[in-house]
């Protein structure tokens, strides 16, 4: 059978769900958080190399499909107590990255709203003085100084507002999926 994407011969493709599996190959349990980090697993830091591979694939797979997380595990017994553990550190990890993010775009619409209104003033200060003023230099160049900053303000805007935060929000969208993504945990026999 031919796969419909170039992505498919890459990634296992659950039949009945359409779910794209994140394949995982570690060692033990340890291998899923930062070695640095000496807090209990629920609490941790993930490894940076699996946060880097866990964003690209992310990243390569598109955000209307599911994905799984499966951890392939060589030298461990499963500890089903444990894998809950790692779990909801899995979890957390990933909402306060969702949390991070949310935070972010509320700060930047904030922004966006302060030049917009920035940019308003100025633009009416414009009008205003464009009707009093004399049409010396000096009054031309303060007209022309608002007129120029309200276009500014409203461009940069605009480009907070449609062009930056797109971003953001493909980023928390991989941050919500990951979040509510089943993790399976497969054991090598030995």
């Amino acid at each position: 059978m031919k796969p419909k994407s170039y992505l498919d011969q890459f990634y296992t493709i659950d039949q009945e769900t359409g779910d794209y599996f994140i394949e995982i190959a570690i060692k033990d349990y340890d291998d899923i958080f930062n070695n640095w980090d000496s807090s209990v697993y629920n609490l941790r830091d993930l490894d940076s190399s699996l946060k880097t591979f866990l964003k690209d694939c992310s990243q390569d797979i598109a955000l209307n499909k599911s994905v799984v997380l499966r951890f392939n595990i060589e030298d461990e017994q499963k500890e089903p107590i444990l894998e809950k553990t790692i779990v909801q550190g899995i979890r957390n990890y990933f909402d306060y990255n969702d949390h991070i993010m949310k935070k972010k775009l509320s700060e930047r619409w904030r922004k966006t709203l302060l030049y917009v209104l920035i940019s308003v003033l100025f633009t009416a200060a414009s009008l205003y003085f464009k009707n009093t003023m004399q049409s010396e230099v000096v009054d031309q160049i303060i007209l022309q100084g608002l007129t120029v900053g309200g276009w500014v303000f409203l461009w940069e805007a605009f480009s907070m507002l449609f062009i930056q935060s797109s971003d953001l929000l493909k980023k928390r969208k991989r941050y919500r999926r990951l979040l509510a993504a089943p993790i399976k945990f497969r054991y090598k026999l030995k």
